[in-house]
């Protein structure tokens, strides 16, 4: 079980915190015809805040919209974007931004404006990939390749751009080894 959590919010002072800073992101997310899905917070464990100090430090180095929840747990405030061709998830972060799609076989892509040195094992079901060469467009055109290319290859793209989706996806991407099926 994951020690994250992922809550959904309708609070007026986060969202606003949450589009101020993300606001280049998501205009740029929008001119390529993301719309979005909600606000939400993504936290971590009880105590988090101390069990996880250097996190939270590059967080914050980030610029992350960062919360500290009771007790001690730091959560994180972000936007969700969706896309429908493909279907798309799409996670502006301080880092950069973080496109997800999945597929029937529990297998994702996952695809990264911005370097990542998280690399899944081999025979994960998690596909990573960083597209660094033009910009946010850059990076969406490379995802819908990928993606492309798995369905050429026979994967069923899945269809679900709902809250409760992505966070099946994160939790994919969290913890490869809770699902059983991998990318063949």
């Amino acid at each position: 079980m994951s020690s994250t959590d992922y809550v959904r919010t309708d609070d007026p002072e986060l969202q606003s915190r949450v589009r101020s800073r993300y606001a280049k992101d998501i205009e740029a997310l929008a001119r390529l015809g993301f719309r979005t899905l909600c606000t939400c917070v993504e936290q971590l464990g009880p105590y988090s805040a101390i069990l996880r100090l250097p996190m939270m430090l590059l967080m914050l180095g980030f610029r992350e919209v960062l919360l500290i929840r009771p007790p001690l747990r730091v959560a994180a405030g972000s936007l969700l974007m969706t896309h429908p061709d493909p279907p798309t998830v799409a996670l502006p972060m301080g880092m950069g931004v973080k496109f997800y799609s999945g597929f029937s076989d529990g297998s994702v892509l996952v695809t990264t404006s911005f370097q990542s040195y998280a690399v899944p094992r081999p025979a994960s079901p998690i596909e990573k990939q960083v597209v660094l060469l033009g910009g946010l467009p850059g990076a969406w055109r490379g995802h819908c390749d990928r993606v492309n290319a798995r369905i050429a290859d026979g994967k069923v793209l899945e269809t679900q751009l709902t809250f409760e989706a992505y966070v099946d996806l994160s939790r994919r991407e969290e913890n490869p080894d809770a699902y059983t099926t991998k990318i063949g």
